[in-house]
């Protein structure tokens, strides 16, 4: 048996979690369960983690700080429309790339979005907004209050994301074109120009 002690340690801990609870559902992640499948002992969990509640909470904490890391890490140019496109692609890249953390992230009812306690995304979605109110103040968005704008945003490219983490499209590069033409429909419905948003993904490139 092997201790768990190292962030490298812990962060694999969280991803065996992660895919025991998004295979087969909160009930089948326990501290047993989980020591078995990494070859620790329940001791040495019991010493990273107080229990299944702090196990399914830190996962979740763990995809935050990937999410909110990610985010943050977009750079911030003149253009703040192209800045936000940047981030909803940055989104779905993260979320693909950590699809059990994901789902763990958004089932586990943890997480909220105004509330940091147990564990939320205020500070995050606060950060997102702020980029919305860029595009506002630019005028490339209408205006408005931002956190409805993000709400209904968040909505639609949550649901493409679950989508492809079903894997729904028959390639990865259709999932992209979707996202694209997904998030173009949503700026547009919120109000934005649609040769702007065309001008804005075609300039910022097309990544899958």
């Amino acid at each position: 048996m092997t201790a768990v002690n190292s962030s490298n340690g812990r962060a694999g801990l969280l991803e065996a979690a992660a895919r025991i609870f998004a295979a087969e559902g909160p009930s089948a992640l326990t501290v047993r369960r989980l020591a078995r499948e990494v070859g620790t002992s329940t001791m040495a969990l019991y010493s990273n983690f107080s229990g299944k509640d702090d196990l399914v909470a830190a996962t979740a904490d763990e995809f935050i700080s990937r999410f909110a890391a990610a985010l943050r890490a977009v750079p911030r140019t003149g253009d703040a429309l192209g800045d936000f496109i940047g981030i909803g692609r940055t989104y779905r890249a993260v979320s693909l790339a950590n699809p059990h953390l994901y789902r763990v992230a958004f089932q586990s009812g943890r997480l909220s979005l105004f509330d940091d306690i147990p564990r939320g995304t205020a500070d995050i979605f606060a950060y997102c907004a702020e980029m919305v109110a860029r595009c506002v103040e630019q005028g490339t968005l209408p205006s408005g209050e931002p956190v409805p704008m993000l709400i209904a945003l968040w909505t639609g490219v949550h649901g493409q994301v679950s989508l492809e983490l079903e894997r729904l499209f028959p390639s990865p590069a259709a999932g992209a074109a979707a996202w694209e033409s997904l998030f173009r429909a949503l700026l547009v419905g919120l109000g934005a120009d649609p040769d702007r948003v065309a001008l804005a993904q075609e300039q910022s490139g097309i990544h899958g």
